[in-house]
């Protein structure tokens, strides 16, 4: 039996360190090959797994929100506690659903060189008891595909610490090489150089 997999893109901040370096905010909706940033994230995971993308907003939501399609999006009011307190927002969104998902494959918005095949292959790996996340610099990190038995987990992050912490102290865990995403998009230098 196939799992059932939702995927959550993470794009609430403001992107203070984007529009601070120089760029026109908000950074969600910076143009990247003609198409905003946080657009091409959802086609890449719609592609894969279709109607189940999911994109949490915050910061400047009714803007970016309308320049959407393709996926539902998560309004997490109290977006400026952090990254930790965004996934933790999600998850419970998601998993109070009806839809009851196996597992949530967790995204950041700026990541856009992370390709379908890269993302296939975790899903691929998944075996609905183990992380399955991406290895770049020699850490693990996002995105990583959570099982359900690991959702109390990220409910109970808080503040900016997302899910690094959690994949890097796990043993058993399924890694993915996958150096493009180490690329970022934090500031307008980030976006030049790309």
């Amino acid at each position: 039996m196939t799992a059932n997999i939702g995927a959550v893109i993470l794009a609430a901040g403001s992107g203070s360190r984007f529009v601070s370096s120089g760029g026109d905010g908000p950074k969600q909706l910076v143009s990247i090959d003609g198409l905003p940033m946080l657009q091409q994230a959802i086609n890449l995971v719609d592609q894969l797994l279709p109607g189940k993308v999911y994109s949490l907003l915050g910061s400047d939501w009714q803007n970016i929100e309308k320049q959407l399609v393709g996926a539902e999006v998560i309004i997490n009011p109290d977006w400026q506690r952090g990254l930790g307190n965004s996934i933790a927002y999600a998850v419970r969104h998601l998993a109070a659903d009806q839809l009851a998902y196996d597992g949530l494959l967790i995204m950041l918005g700026d990541q856009p060189l992370l390709t379908s095949t890269a993302l296939a292959e975790m899903l691929d790996l998944f075996d609905r008891d183990r992380v399955v996340c991406a290895v770049y610099d020699g850490h693990a990190g996002v995105p990583a595909l959570f099982p359900r038995t690991f959702f109390a987990d990220l409910m109970a992050l808080d503040g900016d610490s997302g899910a690094k912490a959690m994949l890097q102290s796990l043993n058993d865990k399924v890694t993915v090489p996958m150096p493009e995403a180490a690329i970022d998009i934090d500031t307008i230098e980030d976006l030049e150089s790309l």
